[in-house]
């Protein structure tokens, strides 16, 4: 009967001799989680990859601003300085910062970085109370049409992503340095 107790007794107490595999998978997985998070917060990329967000945020907010100045029935524009922009509304016969709408708020792009708009014949909005610099215009139509434009977001370096927008409102960027680029730019028309 000795014999049973001293079997009974081992199989009650555990001995840890490590983790699991499962531990190990669980510690993996967060380690993983937070190097992703770090390499997220470093920034690897560069001008290139600020112009290449930039490009991507402006683009992706022009669509927006159009498609609802069609829904809505609305004249609207974008006045575009060298280091920010800022979307406007027509309200009566004077256009209008948009200061509402969280989504469509003036915003500046990072020091670094900057716009040139080449072949453009916009006009240019001059206002008397205001002594900063004229912004180009470009304009977004209730009917769909839009000014035409050819825009540059550049930096220090070498840096250049190029945003076309057609008379129908249609984008398409590009980085300056992609194999493609003159084959893509004499495409489009310029």
């Amino acid at each position: 009967m000795s014999f049973i107790q001293s079997g009974g007794s081992r199989r009650g107490r555990r001995v840890s001799r490590g983790f699991t595999l499962i531990e190990l998978l669980v510690v993996l997985v967060i380690i993983g989680i937070i190097l992703s998070f770090a390499s997220l917060s470093v920034d690897s990329g560069g001008l290139d990859r600020h112009a290449e967000n930039e490009s991507r945020r402006i683009a992706a907010l022009i669509k927006l601003f159009r498609q609802e100045g069609i829904l809505k029935n609305q004249q609207l524009a974008l006045r575009i300085f060298p280091d920010r922009y800022e979307f406007l509304r027509l309200e009566g016969e004077q256009w209008q910062v948009i200061e509402d709408d969280e989504t469509f708020r003036t915003r500046k792009l990072p020091k670094e970085l900057h716009f040139e708009l080449e072949d453009m014949e916009v006009s240019r909005e001059a206002d008397d109370d205001d002594d900063e610099e004229d912004g180009v215009m470009l304009f977004f139509l209730s009917s769909g049409e839009s000014t035409p434009f050819e825009m540059h977001i550049k930096g220090a370096d070498d840096t250049d992503y190029i945003l076309l927008g057609d008379a129908m409102g249609e984008l398409d960027s590009r980085n300056s340095k992609d194999k493609d680029f003159a084959e893509w730019l004499a495409g489009s028309g310029r």
